[in-house]
């Protein structure tokens, strides 16, 4: 069983989107670049693993970090493009106390929710990350002032 690239359909079931995305062309586009970041943060025979054919199947655990790890980071890479669309096809978010109306997310929310991403991918992935990964991932969890900060996903 290959686990990488993960199907653009499988993706965006995996991040809860609506089905009708998996037609947009910017997640094909977006996922040789995600299987290129994922090369460079894990070990190389953890990605062998990942990337090709064998006559066994991989551990549920390897198949979870893999496939939610690359989900996680290719939201994180299309995600200012999404928001490029005009008003109510992008990523909005709900204001107002009766959540009737949405606005698109700032570059600052953007900026923040790709973060959010890319620390819940290396976190998937934590099992497998090399010396670059482990560093991505400690640098994601301190905050400006040096302390680790803790969240909850």
């Amino acid at each position: 069983m290959i686990l990488l690239p993960v199907p653009t359909a499988e993706a965006i079931n995996i991040l809860n989107l609506p089905a009708e995305l998996a037609s947009n062309p910017v997640f094909e586009e977006h996922a040789a670049l995600v299987l290129a970041q994922i090369e460079a943060l894990v070990d190389p025979d953890a990605y062998v693993l990942a990337t090709t054919e064998s006559h066994e199947d991989p551990s549920p655990a390897l198949q979870v970090a893999f496939r939610f790890g690359f989900a996680f980071l290719l939201l994180a890479s299309v995600a200012e493009f999404l928001n490029l669309k005009t008003l109510g096809e992008g990523i909005v978010k709900t204001i107002g106390l009766d959540s009737s109306a949405t606005q698109l997310l700032t570059g600052a929310e953007i900026q923040e929710f790709k973060k959010a991403l890319t620390t819940r991918a290396l976190k998937a992935l934590d099992p497998h990350l090399n010396e670059e990964g482990l560093a991505l991932l400690a640098a994601s969890q301190t905050t400006p002032s040096g302390r680790v900060r803790v969240a909850l996903i």
